[in-house]
């Protein structure tokens, strides 16, 4: 989930791949709290399910490998698209999950076509947290569910670190307001949650551990120099003000 930008000649992708490469989820979620959201959108075997910037497909292989649902997930790392299907391939699911490799904004899917659209800390595929409960709520069919992972702020954001994350107070609105998004938008709030500390923390530090470890291991990568300085300006960030600043919520709706 990390955005802080990088120097021009890295590769984001390449980047990305190799700080999650530890994680199961690449965001600060709770597995625990996911299952419990989970339990309130009414899985039942054959029903489908979607998964905009997927990830590694976690989330889909456990839902097929516990409900029987069938699953398609998108996202553009074809790394991360891989290390699902073989996962899927080793629990015995492959059968039912379907991993695409595409932009959301370019895929083309008919409207009403799943049970439940999922989004977890990737609604920049479809450009905004509102856009991304817009496309999701078209996907999915009447009564269905949108399941949503979003930042929001804890307080107002210090100049200092919107100059960090090159972005500004507008792009993320509070807890509550993540809330009201929905609700202007037709969608009936199931349950809303939010990370611990302990759970940014977790992830941050493995997030930040991994590059480094990446870095030590591999000091003939002509990217290795711009990845330290990356990850321990990214750190100092997350210290200074994200942790205090920044919080991430998994929102449950009903369309």
């Amino acid at each position: 989930m990390g955005s802080a930008s990088l120097p021009v000649a890295m590769d984001h992708t390449k980047f990305t791949t190799i700080a999650h490469r530890r994680h199961q989820y690449c965001n600060p979620l709770d597995p625990a709290a996911l299952e419990r959201v989970l339990g309130l959108a009414d899985l039942r075997a054959g029903q489908q399910v979607l998964d905009v910037g997927c990830g590694k497909a976690t989330l889909l292989v456990h839902l097929a490998e516990r409900y029987g649902v069938r699953c398609t997930g998108v996202d553009i790392n074809a790394s991360f698209l891989g290390e699902g299907r073989a996962e899927s391939e080793r629990r015995g699911v492959a059968k039912a999950v379907t991993l695409v490799e595409i932009e959301a904004s370019r895929w083309e899917v008919p409207t009403a076509s799943f049970d439940l659209g999922a989004c977890i800390g990737s609604t920049h595929a479809f450009g905004t947290y509102r856009d991304t409960l817009r496309q999701l709520a078209r996907l999915v069919r009447r009564g269905g569910h949108v399941l949503v992972g979003e930042g929001y702020w804890k307080r107002a954001p210090a100049p200092e670190y919107l100059a960090r994350l090159e972005a500004t107070a507008d792009d993320y609105v509070t807890h509550e307001g993540n809330i009201e998004v929905g609700a202007a938008e037709g969608l009936e709030s199931r349950c809303a949650c939010v990370s611990s500390e302990d759970d940014w923390d977790r992830y941050e530090d493995l997030y930040a551990r991994t590059v480094e470890q990446y870095v030590a291991e591999h000091p003939d990568d002509p990217d290795a120099p711009a990845m330290r300085d990356r990850i321990r300006r990214w750190r100092e960030t997350y210290l200074g003000w994200g942790r205090d600043t920044l919080g991430f919520g998994l929102y449950l709706f009903r369309r």
